[in-house]
């Protein structure tokens, strides 16, 4: 039997960690609300200082969230992919976004208006309690991110930076063994954010010493336990 659009969107609800905990009639509710976005490459969904109307969660493709800096420069917050929601902060309280929110690929997005789950949360104000530690977490460890990229040398950033990628499923490959991420130099510069010639002269150091290998926009692990000795502080092969 073909399952209808409805079902299948309660399943890629249930697919949500923070949504699983619903239930499956609230789940069936919320599908009923929920629209298939197709986007397009670079298309903004989301603008700095725009009050967001809904939250997303991403079937296929990649959403970045990004800031622009004072000198022209892109600060990439986070690339994110299938699996992956943005603007839940948008659930509990009506606040001006702080970063945009644009396509980086075609994509297919399951879109989801804040009002509507507000009502949700009205009519079973014991699932707001369920959310709230979620939300927490995704705070705390933004925080961390970016206490840990203003302290840090450019290397400690990098590897800590390239091993959060590596751990994302959608922009991971394995390729002989070694684990391989697709992504270009400027993209890597904007997530420290650094120079990209630092970046560079960074990726070339590593190469020298069997760390990792960068080579037309795909960077592979050579030498994992290496990069996360760089990450925690410890190798001699931190660069400034």
């Amino acid at each position: 039997m073909t399952e209808n659009g409805a079902e299948v969107r309660v399943k890629q609800l249930n697919n949500i960690r923070l949504f699983r905990q619903f239930g499956q009639d609230t789940l069936s509710e919320m599908a009923k609300a929920a629209i298939l976005r197709r986007v397009p490459k670079n298309k903004v969904l989301t603008h700095l200082g725009d009050i967001p109307r809904y939250i997303y969660y991403i079937i296929r493709g990649k959403v970045r969230l990004s800031v622009p800096l004072s000198d022209g420069r892109e600060f990439i917050f986070s690339d994110l992919g299938p699996g992956d929601t943005f603007d839940l902060t948008r659930l509990f309280i009506a606040r001006h976004s702080n970063m945009n929110a644009a396509s980086v690929v075609d994509s297919d997005l399951l879109q989801i208006e804040a009002a509507f789950m507000a009502s949700v949360f009205d009519k079973h104000p014991d699932l707001a309690l369920k959310v709230i530690p979620y939300l927490c977490q995704a705070t705390h460890d933004a925080q961390e991110r970016v206490i840990h990229s203003a302290s840090n040398a450019l290397s400690i950033r990098l590897a800590s930076t390239v091993l959060r990628l590596i751990e994302t499923p959608h922009s991971t490959a394995t390729v002989n063994g070694a684990q391989r991420i697709h992504i270009s130099q400027t993209d890597l510069a904007a997530m420290i954010p650094a120079s990209r010639a630092k970046v560079n002269r960074c990726l070339r150091e590593w190469e020298r010493r069997y760390v990792t290998q960068y080579d037309r926009g795909s960077l592979t692990i050579l030498n994992r336990t290496a990069l996360e000795s760089v990450a925690l502080g410890y190798s001699r092969l931190i660069v400034q």
